[in-house]
């Protein structure tokens, strides 16, 4: 709906499954994987009406009729509004990729998978996650990118760097924590006393440990980051439900936690705002929230 002299515009279409997105749902009966159920082939526009009626009526709005009132209708824009095929299909592909990686590191869920780096000063990752980040910087090098929306594909580059630095720091001083997680190594613990080695080291365990959180956030930043993009290039209603993603700091002193909602701003907002992880060392202080400060590493 159109913008008022005093309202923004207003978002009626609704993404709806053909199939339901679980079992027991609408016409949720289906060899369909969770993946496969909110891929595009499987989502059809309608008004919060008829997304109403088809649920309400899913015997009568069938998967064949669905699949079929969806085609049709591209069928008739493709051959009455001078349809943009190509741009089209260069649409489904950057939100085929959107999608897939939001799968591929779970951001639905990134508030609990992410903050453990930044809890109890000893930072700790899921293995499926860690191994995740890791996987998700190889595929997203290996895209064939269209070049239609430049922002977008930069905004996935920033991310992907980001990803690689964090994990390779990470790893740096990580030992196993448990069967399913990694946990920084308390690395300043040393077999016989030595107070200038010691304190030498539990300097550099501290470096390397607000390090590790500055780049768990500089990452979350990145993710908002490519929010940010789709919504200006692509998708302006993307991600209008579930909003950005934070990250979890704590238990403090008073057992409190700290909610972070971390992004780029101003200056920041450039085509590529992650500068290397040499350069971050020393910029990390200008960000909105950080844990570490430039200083020459011992």
């Amino acid at each position: 709906m159109d913008a008022s002299e005093t309202d923004d515009e207003s978002v009626v279409g609704e993404a709806c499954h053909i199939v339901a997105s679980s079992q027991d749902g609408p016409r949720g009966d289906s060899p369909l994987t969770q993946e496969q159920r909110d891929k595009y082939a499987n989502l059809i526009l309608l008004c919060n009406i008829h997304h109403k009626q088809i649920d309400d009526q899913y015997l009568a709005f069938s998967v064949e009729r669905l699949v079929t009132l969806r085609r049709t209708h591209e069928d008739w824009v493709r051959s009455q509004l001078g349809f943009d095929t190509a741009k089209q299909r260069d649409d489904e592909f950057y939100a085929g990729i959107t999608d897939d990686w939001a799968l591929r590191i779970d951001l639905d869920n990134w508030l609990n998978r992410a903050s453990p780096i930044l809890c109890n000063g000893q930072p700790s990752i899921d293995k499926e996650l860690l191994q995740a980040l890791e996987d998700i910087r190889a595929w997203l090098l290996s895209r064939h990118w269209p070049g239609r929306y430049p922002a977008i594909e930069s905004a996935f580059v920033n991310f992907r760097l980001v990803a690689q630095d964090f994990c390779m720091t990470f790893k740096e001083h990580a030992a196993p924590r448990w069967e399913t997680s990694f946990q920084t190594e308390k690395f300043y613990k040393i077999p016989q006393w030595d107070p200038v080695l010691y304190r030498k080291l539990g300097d550099s365990f501290d470096y390397h440990v607000a390090l590790v959180c500055d780049l768990m956030l500089e990452l979350t930043r990145s993710i908002n980051y490519v929010f940010s993009s789709v919504r200006d290039g692509l998708m302006p209603s993307y991600r209008s439900q579930e909003g950005v993603v934070l990250v979890q700091s704590g238990p403090l002193m008073d057992l409190s936690y700290t909610t972070y909602r971390v992004e780029y701003h101003d200056a920041e907002r450039t085509a590529r705002p992650y500068p290397g992880l040499a350069q971050f060392k020393i910029d990390r202080g200008s960000r909105d929230v950080h844990f570490g400060e430039e200083r020459v590493e011992v």
